[in-house]
């Protein structure tokens, strides 16, 4: 694989780079005589060459690569030089440039130290170094301000010279990049510094997901620490000279390619320069919120609550976005301190004029609607004009008040200060409906105090929300609004959606059984005046009597109904508590198992087991107590009788967190019915050999006969004869044990798994059936280039495809060879780096629509009973889906082929390295 992805990169290399070509013979106008006289006398330069620092400069296989690499190469064709690749780790490199033993070196920092020996380039590439450290570190890093930190450096590396400056840091050494890394994800250094491009490219490509790029180093030792240059001893400064030249002379187009290739796709660069200069300075952002205002914001504790909280929470996770609270205590102070200056911030500012006049805001990123919420007694309304003269609340410094005056002005509006005077106001009667946003309705609707009201109407125009940022801070309104962007909507909704629907926490409400002792004692002393109302009171307690009867009802028949099915259910099923002992059990499973009810109860559910079986049955009984459920895995159990029985079993944690409940269902008859498949298969398989025998013996019986007649008839014969009938006999033998070898590892009964070939087992597999797909006059097409590894059981594999292969040979045999010739067609392809899709097409004419979906189902054929058991395709789906974790699927396929066209059956199987078994 590694070689394939070398040959890729090679491909890519002569197919981006090829516009340039054409630059190299024009190159030479821009060399002085000795330079051009340099050139025809070096022909070859040597070059350094790093093992592992990606993506600049490393090695896979030997084969030099990176963006330098990329670079130099295409300076090296411009300049009509050959490259030799001299591979060591850094500081081996760097001596053999001080030695002369290599002529150039590359992807390195200039230092005053080094330019007393060294003659450098015009730098190639700016680099921004950067301070990398773990995420749960959210502080601006200096040098300077390190007291016990641990600081990751390289021997030879310029970063070692700049940490030497500060004696206060505690410095340990690695090797290279990745090792610094694994160092820092495991808490053994908590800092190094990198370039960013360099890091970014490490952290993704390693999966280091506790580690962060932080703030750039801007130490005055760093100042040549962020460009690449080119260098040679001051000998050969020559060289460099041309390289220059040759640089100067690659277009823009081109380097912006270079970089897109090995860069593009990792960084990550949210902010430009200025703002990344703004953030570095400003440790965190002051924010105001609105109190109150759940479940949009509110203030606990001087910890923000509500959708605003785990919206910052995702500004911090994509962009390391921090900001300080500023607590307040209404609208108006929130306001105040915004006009102020003591925020910077207000998360939810309405998107209108007036607001833009005053800040400066981000696109609108929450859009709410306003709802009315009344009494349950009043009816719905959709439009507010069917309020004319009625009273409503709205909270103050809002604009809705302004809008409602304006379009609504036979409304009366009352301010309040907050939603709960409004709602207050709605519970004793003085305001019709108060107005707020559908989040806020419904979280105060779920409260006890509030449940009796419901939302009664809804206005048309939503409220649309964005960020305001004062007007003294243009370069923030910027940071915040690209920060918002990367949120994708989805999650926005979700957030919404989190807080709107919200559990309905019941309170028990003893007032309302204080007024009807208050009632009762009413009536009694206003007797038959009352008793109109004492029966209406009756008659109510008497239907939520029947509906806790009905209630008790349907609980009971649930009950008798989970007893029907634990007792007659086919299945067996059992009750075990957490020590595995055995509760209770259906008559089924003890029927299965052969016990008696006092038996059973006497054992453990790992006393069943058989031995090679108890190994991870305490890993199973985690997973169940961890996820509340495991199912579909196999168990050979062992009856009284000491008769092993396959089972399939599914472990589901109960309700009281106490038992679990576990049915399982016999599969003995169908690992028989599987074993006699593989014996048919195996048979088939006999068949197959006895057809490809027949040529390779017929060979050595012509051989050895011959050979036998001229003895016999005392004819001289030649040495060179004897040793081409010898070649032959050895030639077929050798072919008959092959065919031996071949069926011995597909009876062999291994279930160990292990890397395995995909596009080997399938090869194994087209040659055990081959000759039978010969005898019935079918040609095979193979298009079998692509492979993956992955982790399963080439036996199994090779089952599963020998199945499918059969499946399309038995279909051929049913068309006359008169009609059309039979074929097979088998491919792979690779779908992505770690997924490759497996083709079976036959020519068949297809499987009928109605049965098509039923294929896969154990004992379902369409062949006769003396030739088809149909498990064939049923093991094969098996042992794909639940052995391999991959997929496979059928449909009919209408194609053409040498200008024919063709109907037949397509088998897709899927296979991915990434599902460990």
């Amino acid at each position: 694989m590694k070689k394939l992805f070398c040959l890729i990169l090679l491909l890519i290399y002569i197919s981006l780079f090829a516009e340039d070509n054409k630059l190299t013979n024009d190159f030479k106008q821009y060399l002085t005589k000795e330079e051009i006289a340099y050139l025809n006398d070096k022909k070859v330069i040597k070059v350094s060459n790093e093992f592992d620092y990606e993506p600049m400069d490393f090695s896979v296989d030997g084969i030099a690569l990176g963006y330098s690499i990329d670079l130099l190469n295409i300076l090296a064709k411009k300049i009509g030089l050959k490259v030799e690749y001299v591979t060591k780790p850094w500081t081996e490199l760097l001596d053999d440039l001080y030695a002369g033993k290599i002529d150039l070196i590359h992807t390195i920092y200039k230092s005053n130290k080094r330019e007393e020996t060294l003659y450098f380039s015009t730098p190639y590439l700016i680099s921004e170094n950067y301070y990398i450290t773990r995420k749960d570190n959210r502080k601006n890093i200096k040098l300077a301000s390190l007291k016990n930190e641990k600081f990751g450096v390289s021997k030879g590396w310029h970063e070692e010279n700049i940490v030497n400056q500060y004696p206060n840091v505690k410095k340990i050494y690695y090797e290279n990049l990745k090792s610094k890394l694994e160092a820092l994800s495991m808490g053994k250094i908590d800092i190094f510094m990198n370039d960013r491009n360099i890091a970014n490219y490490y952290i993704k490509k390693y999966g280091y997901t506790n580690i962060k790029v932080a703030n750039q180093v801007n130490e005055s030792e760093n100042e040549e620490l962020d460009k690449y240059y080119f260098a040679t001893l001051k000998e050969q400064s020559i060289l460099i000279s041309i390289l220059n030249k040759a640089y100067m002379n690659v277009s823009i187009d081109l380097l912006n390619k270079l970089q897109d290739r090995w860069f593009g796709k990792i960084r990550n660069q949210v902010f430009n320069l200025s703002e990344q200069e703004y953030l570095d300075k400003k440790a965190k952002i002051k924010m105001c919120v609105f109190p109150k205002s759940m479940p949009v914001s509110d203030v606990n504790k001087e910890n923000i609550e509500g959708i605003i909280s785990d919206i910052l929470k995702e500004l911090y996770e994509n962009v390391q976005l921090e900001f300080e609270l500023i607590p307040t205590d209404s609208f108006k102070t929130t306001f105040d301190y915004l006009k102020e200056g003591k925020c910077e911030v207000l998360p939810t500012a309405e998107y209108s004029k007036k607001n833009r006049d005053k800040y400066n805001l981000t696109s609108p990123y929450l859009n709410l609607p306003y709802v009315a919420i009344g009494k349950s007694d009043k009816a719905f309304f959709s439009d507010l004009l069917e309020l004319k003269d009625k009273t409503i609340s709205v909270v103050s410094y809002t604009s809705l008040i302004k809008a409602l005056k304006e379009q609504y002005p036979s409304i009366k509006i009352r301010t309040v200060n907050s939603v709960e005077e409004g709602l207050d106001l709605v519970k004793s009667g003085e305001v019709y409906a108060h107005l707020t946003l559908y989040p806020i309705a419904r979280y105060y609707k779920a409260k006890s105090s509030y449940s009796s009201l419901k939302i009664i109407g809804r206005l048309i125009e939503p409220l649309k929300l964005s960020m305001a940022v004062i007007k003294s801070e243009p370069i923030l309104l910027g940071i915040i609004q690209k920060s918002i962007d990367t949120i994708p909507k989805s999650k926005i909704d979700n957030i919404v959606n989190n807080w709107t629907e919200v559990k309905i926490q019941k309170v028990q409400d003893y007032s309302l059984l204080l007024k009807i002792l208050i009632v009762i004692f009413v009536l009694i002393l206003l007797g038959v005046w009352r008793y109109k109302i004492l029966k209406e009171t009756n008659e109510e307690i008497t239907s939520i009597n029947d509906e806790l009867h009905k209630s008790q009802s349907e609980l009971i028949k649930q009950k008798e109904e989970f007893e029907a099915i634990f007792r007659y259910s086919k299945d067996g099923i059992a009750i075990l508590d957490f020590e595995l002992r055995f509760i209770d059990f259906n008559s089924s499973y003890l029927k299965m198992l052969g016990y008696s009810p006092e038996e059973i109860k006497r054992k453990k559910f790992i006393e069943i087991l058989s031995l090679e079986e108890k190994e991870n049955i305490e890993m199973i009984f985690k997973e169940v107590l961890e996820n509340g459920y495991i199912d579909n895995f196999e168990k050979v159990c062992l009856g009284k009788d000491g008769k092993r029985v396959s089972t399939n079993i599914t472990i589901t944690l109960m309700p009281d967190k106490s038992r679990l409940l576990l049915t399982a269902k016999d599969m003995t008859s169908t690992k028989l019915l599987e074993s006699q498949s593989k014996l048919a298969s195996m048979g088939e398989m006999i068949g197959n050999i006895a057809h490809q025998w027949r040529q390779p013996l017929s060979v050595i019986t012509t051989s050895a006969s011959g050979l036998s007649l001229k003895a016999e008839m005392l004819d001289s014969i030649e040495s060179e004869e004897v040793i081409t009938f010898s070649n032959q006999i050895i030639e077929q033998a050798q072919y008959l044990s092959k065919t031996i070898d071949d069926f011995r590892n597909f009876i062999r009964e291994d279930l160990n798994y292990s890397e395995i070939s995909v596009k080997e087992a399938l090869l194994n597999a087209i040659a055990i059936a081959r000759a039978a797909i010969k005898s019935n006059y079918i040609t095979v097409i193979e298009d079998i280039q692509d492979d993956l590894i992955i982790i399963g059981n080439k036996n199994e594999l090779g089952q599963a495809f020998i199945n499918i292969i059969n499946n399309a040979k038995d279909k051929l045999k049913e068309i006359s060879e008169k009609e059309q010739k039979r074929y097979i067609f088998i491919s792979t392809k690779s779908v992505d780096k770690n997924t490759l899709e497996v083709k079976i097409l036959d020519n068949g004419r297809g499987i009928e629509e109605k049965i098509i979906n039923r294929i896969f189902e154990p004992y379902f054929t369409t062949k006769h009973q003396s030739i088809g058991t149909g498990l064939g395709l049923s093991m094969s789906d098996k042992i794909i889906r639940e052995r391999h974790k991959g997929l496979i699927h059928v449909y009919n396929e209408e194609f053409e082929y040498h200008r024919k066209k063709y109907k037949g059956a397509a088998f897709i199987i899927s296979l991915s390295k990434n599902n460990i078994m």
